[in-house]
Formats: structure tokens, sequence, C-alpha cells
């Protein structure tokens, strides 16, 4: 029963951050500073393979709920104390808005992201409502529908190809989410002959339960607690979790779209960040079987893995030096993990990417592209 003492890290570190909120000043960066904290620390430690205990799975998502509904909480909070300008300094004001960024996307999106996989009523309800702290309600649509049958496509959104930026991905993958998920939902109210603004309809009473949050961050906080609230979410959680998104299969090709296999993603194992991220980052996982609690997921160990989750993060914002760690992870996984069909692929993508020498025999990979039709 203790091996889950461990996840009760996040909810301690929800309740510290709300505290230095509470006390505002410089202590309003206390949140950010212990993540940040933890999350360099854990750089240096290597990749952890144990399995969790699973003989208690009602600990585990007491203690996930929990954290949940604080992430919940807190956003409030957060949109009462600037409404009550309760941060008076600059740099209080950029410290709470730093903490709130980071704490909402690295404890509790995996807790959101955790639930609404989930089968059990209650808890993909969970799920389902807290996509409001991602302002983006209709995640669920595209990520369990789109996401997990077409990963490692040019047809999922989410998936970023060789030799893309970050910035390039984020303008793709925004507009390809809105564009997938109107596609999916006007296909089912179509095929159930309603009308587009059926409240029944998914994408309807998502934008209700995005409204009312709206307007609960406005009640509590006035117009600069909402305001402030709606930015955290966007900037933080939203926006940081497609940097993530990004990185989490950048490159990968398969020869078989629509069925997955554990070479198909990059994985993340040091100790905290599993931890922390509950375990999500057993990624392959996760793909395999994505109704599994993710406390079940197992670690792949000969896996491919990519440095740890924060430098992978931070790089991304840089493309020279994020090509120059991805190229070298490309090239080994390319001859390491590659079907003989996927290396094809994988040459293609390097010519593409303007990568060939990627390619073990360049020049040959490079006419029998050239002549391909």
């Amino acid at each position: 029963m203790l091996d889950y003492a461990k996840y009760l890290l996040s909810p301690v570190l929800l309740a510290t951050s709300a505290y230095g909120l509470w006390l505002g000043g410089p202590h309003a960066w206390l949140g950010f500073g212990l993540l940040i904290g933890i999350l360099l620390f854990d750089a240096f430690l290597e990749p952890d393979h144990s399995l969790r205990d699973a003989r208690f799975p009602w600990l585990y998502d007491l203690i996930v709920s929990v954290q949940l509904v604080m992430g919940f909480a807190m956003i409030l909070f957060y949109a009462w104390l600037v409404g009550q300008g309760h941060f008076d300094s600059t740099s209080s004001k950029i410290g709470g808005f730093v903490t709130m960024m980071f704490t909402q996307f690295v404890i509790v999106a995996p807790a959101l992201h955790e639930m609404f996989h989930r089968e059990n009523l209650f808890h993909r309800w969970l799920g389902r409502i807290g996509m409001v702290m991602i302002f983006d309600p209709w995640r669920e649509i595209t990520h369990v529908v789109t996401h997990h049958i077409h990963t490692v496509t040019p047809d999922d959104p989410d998936y970023a190809r060789r030799g893309e930026n970050l910035y390039r991905h984020l303008a793709k993958t925004f507009a390809g989410q809105i564009a997938e998920s109107y596609h999916l939902e006007r296909r089912m109210w179509t095929k159930r002959e309603r009308a587009w603004f059926d409240p029944r309809n998914a994408w309807v009473w998502r934008v209700g339960i995005l409204v009312a949050f709206v307007g609960l961050l406005w009640l509590i906080g006035g117009g600069y607690g909402a305001l402030a609230g709606v930015g955290v979410c966007l900037l933080g959680p939203r926006i940081l979790l497609e940097i993530f998104n990004y990185t989490q299969h950048y490159g990968l090709v398969t020869a078989t779209p629509g069925r997955f296999e554990p070479r198909h993603t990059w994985n993340h194992l040091t100790p905290f960040v599993r931890l922390l991220a509950l375990e999500i980052t057993n990624h392959a996982g996760h793909h395999e079987d994505s109704y599994k609690p993710f406390y079940e997921l197992v670690p792949d160990r000969t896996g491919p893995k990519q440095p740890q989750f924060l430098i992978c993060l931070l790089l991304a914002f840089v493309p020279p030096l994020w090509f120059l760690m991805i190229r070298e992870k490309l090239h080994h996984w390319d001859r390491h993990y590659a079907t003989p069909q996927e290396r094809e692929i994988a040459e293609a993508e390097n010519i593409r990417a303007g990568w060939s020498d990627l390619n073990e025999r360049p020049t040959l990979a490079q006419a029998r592209f050239a002549v391909a039709p």
C-alpha cells in the first residue's frame, strides 16, 4: 500500500503552491520553484522500470480524483486572488501566473487525461469536466478517436513529421484538431438526423461547460480574475501540452497504419516524471490499451526513449537544438527499431525533410525515391 503514497507528491505540491499563492509576494514563486527543482533533479536520475502495486486501485483512483478536484479549486482560488488585487508587485503577479501555468500542466493535465480515458462513468465525466482546465473540452473527440487510431501518420493532428519545427507544428495541430473534431461531430449529427445546434450533440454541451467555467471564474474573480484564469489555462496546460505532444511521436513512422506497436512512441521513464505524470510517460503501454488505468502501464525497458521530459520541452523551443538531439535518436530508431518497410518510409521522410544524411546509403536512397511515382 505504501507504493501509492508516492502519488501523494502531486497533491502536496498543489497544496504547497496554493499556500505560496496565499502568502503572496515572493512566495508566489514557491510552487514553480519546487516543481522545476524536482524536475531538474529528476533529469540526473536513471530510468525507473519498476511496476506499481496494483492491489488497491480504489486508493489510486481516490488520489487522482482528489488531485483533479484540487486543480479545479486552485484555478478558482487563483482567479479570486487576482480579483482581490492580492498580487501587489510585478514579480508576485508573474510568479503566481507561472506557478499556475506549470502546476496545471505538469500535475493537473495528466489527471484529467487519466480520467477521460476511463470506462467508469463517474471518472470519465470527472475527466470530461476537467478538460475545461486545458480550455479544450473537445479534446476527447480527437484524442480518443483520431490520435489513438492514426498514431504516427499524417492523419493524426498530434503527429509531427521529420523536419517539422515546433512553431509550424503548433499552427498545424490547432487547425487540424478543430477541423477533425468538426468533421467527426458532423458525421454523428448527420447520421442521427439532428441539427448542428442540438444540445445532445457533444460539441454543443461541451461549449456549455466551457462557458459555465468562464462564467464561474468571472463570478469569483471578476473580469481580471477570469482573464488571468483563462490565460493560465491557455498558456499553461493548453499550449504546453501541445508542445509535449510535439515530442511524443516525433518523426516515427509506421508501415501498419492503425496498428500500434511499442516502437511507435517515445518514452520518458525517469522516476519523478513517472509519478508526476501518473505513469502516462510509460507511453507505449497507454497506446497498446488506452482504457488501462495508468498505474497498470508497464514501462517498456527496451523501447525508444528520449532525454528527460523537461529537457525535451526546453529543446523543442529552439529548433536547431531540438533537431540536433532528435536526428541522432531517429538515426538510431531507423536502424534498431524500424522494420524493413518502415526503413523505406523513413528514408523517404528523411529526403522530404532534407535529412538525407540520416539514410544509410544517401545517394542510393535519393535515386530510388527520385524515380518513385
